[in-house]
């Protein structure tokens, strides 16, 4: 292993011999002990030294081998020393003030005593250390400033890329919508799909067995052929004649169901650089309702949401019904997870007593023109800290992983922005939330040709 290097250039071979025996007991095991006459030949030692991976610790220079000061300079930057100078009866002390500060050396005067040798040893050995410290600590400190502007530099960068980002992050917040709905309406297609298809199984067996009597009835005389007769009682003539209409009015509410499915869809996915249009506001709350049907029905631990209908007779809107259809969906949404958390611990029975209800409620106002929209319900509210905070960005009050709606500021943004309106909310703490949401009823300046950013 290698040893860091205690060095003493000297013409005087005493000084040396002493250098050697007292040093060479005193620090042998932890140092490597050298000593030369000149010091061009210390130079070259000290290369080969470093070269095996040994560093000088201090070096002790007697007046009579010192070379100039920028010489000592030159060699300290490649080994970072104590340096000692010794000085022979009648040596003046080198002037000081020709050395840099960093570099000014401590001086012991011969003939020096053991300890005296020691002494100043160790005192050059600490000073080192402690110098090493300092470097060690300095580069650290020189570290964590170049850390600290890169991280300045990330920081900016990111803040631009988080401005950047947030068109990108409601659009994704959108499409999070759109695929929950989408399974949703996926859903309710599904079961009048099959069921129409399984009424069209019994429709065509119906109509084969309708065809079969008709034939019959073109080949005999009814009143006296007993086959016939007996094939109409197996065939249950009356029944099927009476419930073959049922069948296909079955078959009606299937594809009507599915007509306001797609309707709803179309209305929730309509492409937000469409001018806006005059529009049914309760066609386009109906469309939500519809996109929002399959969780409002009963489920194993609860009954079905009531939703409460308390509509006046309304003008047609000047909008974006796409827009607003995301508006009032995830308003919606918001009031049935909260319906999920309140109903936590509470029996099936308990919510028939007390149901969970949703009721919207529409007015015109025609002193101000302006639709005013109310969705509420009884699930709770929340407490003012939380409640003061809705309408932060990125601010939820649910789990990872729970809750892929629009975002209330991002409604905010649709109603009055793309809509001048306003949107606000109440909370009755134990009780429930109330949004409400007004609506100018004339064109705006502009709305004529401008599309929503």
């Amino acid at each position: 292993m290698s040893k860091p290097v205690l060095f003493c250039v000297a013409h005087d071979p005493e000084i040396r011999n002493q250098f050697q025996q007292q040093l060479q007991g005193n620090y042998a095991d932890q140092y490597h002990i050298e000593s030369t006459e000149h010091w061009d030949s210390a130079l070259a030692r000290l290369k080969d030294l470093r070269g095996m991976g040994n560093m000088l610790n201090t070096l002790l220079w007697d007046v009579q081998a010192m070379q100039s000061a920028e010489d000592i300079e030159s060699l300290r930057r490649h080994f970072p020393v104590v340096s000692l100078v010794l000085l022979c009866p009648g040596d003046e002390p080198p002037p000081w003030s020709s050395f840099p500060a960093k570099i000014a050396p401590l001086h012991l005067s011969t003939p020096w005593r053991s300890h005296d040798l020691t002494n100043v040893i160790n005192t050059a050995i600490q000073n080192y250390n402690h110098r090493h410290i300092v470097e060690n600590q300095q580069q650290m400190i020189d570290a964590l400033q170049f850390q600290n502007a890169q991280l300045l530099n990330t920081l900016k960068q990111s803040n631009q890329t988080i401005l950047q980002s947030k068109a990108q992050l409601l659009a994704q917040d959108k499409m999070s919508v759109l695929g929950q709905m989408i399974a949703g309406i996926t859903h309710e297609i599904n079961n009048p799909v099959g069921f129409i298809a399984g009424s069209l199984k019994y429709a065509r067996e119906y109509l084969n067995d309708l065809i079969t009597a008709i034939q019959l009835y073109q080949k005999h005389d009814l009143s006296f052929d007993p086959d016939f007769e007996a094939q109409i009682k197996d065939l249950d003539l009356d029944y099927l004649i009476e419930d073959f209409p049922n069948l296909l009015n079955a078959m009606q509410e299937g594809t009507d169901l599915l007509r306001k499915i797609s309707t709803s869809a179309r209305i929730f996915s309509r492409s937000d650089q469409e001018q806006k249009v005059e529009f049914d506001v309760h066609k386009i709350i109906e469309s939500a309702l519809m996109l929002l049907k399959h969780r409002l029905k009963a489920t194993m631990s609860r009954p079905a949401i009531t939703i409460i209908r308390e509509y006046e007779d309304l003008p047609l809107l000047w909008c974006y019904p796409g827009q607003l259809s995301q508006v009032f969906l995830n308003v919606l949404v918001n009031a049935v997870d909260a319906f999920e958390e309140a109903n936590t611990g509470k029996s099936y029975d308990e919510l028939e007593i007390h149901p969970n209800q949703i009721t919207i409620a529409s007015h015109y106002k025609p002193e101000t023109h302006q639709i005013l929209i109310a969705i509420r319900d009884n699930a709770g509210g929340l407490d003012d800290a939380i409640h003061a905070r809705i309408f932060e960005t990125l601010f939820t009050t649910k789990s990872v992983g729970k809750g892929t709606g629009l975002g209330l500021p991002i409604c905010q943004r649709i109603v009055e922005t793309q809509h001048h309106g306003t949107l606000r909310s109440m909370s009755c703490w134990q009780e429930g939330m109330q949004f409400v949401v007004e609506l100018p009823l004339e064109k705006a300046l502009g709305d004529f040709s401008v599309e929503p950013g």
